[in-house]
């Protein structure tokens, strides 16, 4: 039979079929289904007509089955579990899982956000792996075709078939060399924009958030570096007088080693929230609801601790 010529049969028949071949009884088979004995041999009658073949015969031992009949319960109760599984969603167990998730991070999201997620994975699911590929904002519109599970970024408009949930804020700090002249002097929001300024720039963006800010007050900065990359940004600025502008878990996490200094931000600002973000398609799906609440419960630790430090 072609699988379009399914719709005119009555699959739901199929089950009914398999109990009465278990049971042998119209009256036990009834009972199993939750259904009257009268509405068992409708179906009955209608299996009969749908296999052409009466398929039972009644003997003082119960229903027997025909040759017809015994030829469809090699394969019936299989094909019936098969349908259940295409059905009930898979259960995922980490502990014996082969998963593969890819993430989009920054590298700023790898070297801060993501190390206590990776310690998990390895603990929890050793078997599962993870491959981390760069976050471009135009990554947002091509979560389903290019196949990343999980996005963590700063988002303030996303498409309908794209979620999220948020999980922390962080807000801007500065970071100068450790003998840059600010440090001395201090810094207000004039002497911030009269310096020479790098600039984070991951998907060649002319400004930042903070330039924004700053043309609300009337000011520019002047940008003579622009970089693609968080940690390398922090290394090019450590033997200049540019300023940096980072958010404050990059700056906590790396500038000691780079020998920097965390200046505080001179403007009035609102905390940017972080996000985890998926395409709708994976909204159901049983290792994805796992991964992503992975990734919650680590990320709103690790940003909560961040942003504790940061009001202190």
């Amino acid at each position: 039979m072609a699988v379009e010529n399914l719709s005119s049969s009555d699959l739901n028949l199929l089950p009914v079929l398999q109990v009465l071949l278990e049971e042998r009884s119209v009256t036990r088979a009834a009972g199993r289904l939750n259904l009257t004995q009268p509405a068992i041999s409708r179906s009955l009658a209608r299996l009969r007509k749908l296999f052409n073949d009466p398929l039972f015969t009644r003997t003082p031992q119960g229903l027997a089955p025909t040759p017809r009949a015994e030829a469809v319960a090699l394969g019936l109760q299989q094909s019936l579990q098969d349908i259940v599984q295409l059905i009930e969603p898979p259960q995922f167990i980490p502990l014996e899982s082969q998963h593969s998730f890819r993430l989009a991070t920054t590298d700023y999201g790898a070297q801060v956000l993501l190390p206590e997620v990776v310690k998990r994975l390895s603990q929890e699911a050793p078997g599962v792996s993870l491959e981390i590929i760069p976050w471009r904002q135009q990554l947002l519109h091509e979560l389903d075709a290019q196949s990343v599970d999980l996005a963590t970024c700063t988002i303030t408009d996303a498409p309908a078939v794209v979620h999220g949930r948020g999980v922390g804020q962080d807000k801007f700090v500065c970071v100068v060399r450790s003998s840059h002249p600010l440090v001395a002097s201090g810094m207000d929001v004039r002497r911030y924009a009269s310096h020479s300024h790098a600039l984070i720039t991951m998907g060649g963006e002319r400004k930042g958030a903070v330039d924004y800010l700053l043309e609300e007050q009337g000011l520019t900065r002047n940008v003579v570096l622009r970089v693609p990359h968080f940690v390398a940004a922090l290394a090019l600025v450590a033997n200049t007088d540019y300023i940096l502008t980072v958010p404050y878990g990059l700056a906590r996490s790396c500038a000691s080693h780079y020998d920097l200094r965390i200046l505080p931000f001179p403007l009035e600002q609102k905390p940017f929230t972080y996000s985890i973000i998926w395409h709708e398609r994976y909204m159901k799906e049983p290792a994805h609801i796992w991964f992503r609440q992975l990734i919650y419960e680590e990320l709103t630790r690790v940003i909560g601790e961040l942003q504790e430090e940061c009001c202190v």
